[in-house]
């Protein structure tokens, strides 16, 4: 199991724009990749079913959150507000790895993992970073990337990596 696992790094109470679109725009890659969307500390939703409805009711990125709904009807839509075991090996995911550094041969090797995705500006909390096994710096060159750019590329490089034969 693959998670993409975006940590709300905004307003925990209250929902806004940025918390709908970036999860519209998320959805479409993990289904793509075959990843399950984990949502960490979006505390305004209590079920899958209203968060897809919002979402589908606000946009039409990601086929008006059809993707969304797919991973939803899959089982791979998740509210969490911690990590479960089972998703895996945790990863934080930053443009600057404070340890444990994962490298490509460490990510074919991956059974099963949670990549940690900070929305906003201010990337993943430091606790989150520490607390995780593995440290991912998806460009290997310490550029900070843009939330959607990043979570594209986490996870099309995660694929191409174990299932693409590189």
């Amino acid at each position: 199991m693959m998670v993409a696992c975006l940590v709300n790094t905004y307003d925990k109470l209250k929902l806004h724009e940025i918390h709908l679109r970036t999860i519209a725009r998320a959805a479409p890659l993990c289904y793509a990749y075959d990843f399950h969307l984990a949502l960490f500390d979006f505390n305004f939703w209590k079920e899958r079913g209203e968060l897809v409805r919002d979402v589908m009711d606000y946009t039409t990125i990601g086929g008006g959150g059809r993707y969304l709904k797919m991973l939803e009807d899959e089982g791979r839509l998740h509210l969490i507000s911690k990590i479960p075991s089972h998703f895996g090996e945790v990863v934080a995911t930053t443009s600057k790895p404070e340890n444990n550094v994962l490298s490509l041969e460490d990510i074919r090797k991956l059974k099963s993992a949670c990549f940690l995705i900070g929305l906003g500006r201010k990337g993943l909390p430091k606790d989150l970073i520490k607390r995780a096994r593995y440290n991912l710096d998806v460009t290997f060159r310490g550029v900070s990337l843009e939330t959607c750019s990043a979570i594209g590329a986490i996870l099309a490089l995660v694929w191409v990596v174990r299932y693409g034969g590189c």
